[in-house]
């Protein structure tokens, strides 16, 4: 039977590889943001579709962000034990993580 311990393991897993590539996409479009000057402000048209896959890895960061709170919390992980009280952190710094990638993706690419 899988138990919640290896379905959080894999949340874990999964979104710190997505915020790896929401890193490397943000970084690349600020790169290619850089190109635009006064004299010519037109951004490279790969930066409309590097700006929707941010969008839309942002989107599915916070869907595993809302799964591993519920499924933290449908465990009954309790803040009073070590591991629980490890679990709930890493849930928390989750949470902040999608807050900066959404807040990045929505209303820093223009």
């Amino acid at each position: 039977m899988i138990e919640a311990k290896d379905i959080l393991n894999w949340y874990f897993t999964v979104a710190a590889l997505f915020f790896g590539v929401f890193g490397f996409l943000y970084s690349t479009y600020a790169a290619a943001s850089f190109q635009a000057t006064p004299v010519n402000p037109v951004r490279p048209p790969i930066t409309k579709d590097l700006k929707l896959f941010c969008r839309i890895l942002a989107l599915i960061i916070a869907l595993l962000t809302a799964v591993a709170i519920v499924t933290g919390y449908n465990a009954g992980i309790s803040w009073s034990t070590g591991i629980g009280r490890s679990v709930w952190i890493m849930i928390g710094c989750f949470v902040v993580l999608t807050g900066i990638a959404g807040f990045l993706a929505y209303w820093k690419m223009e």
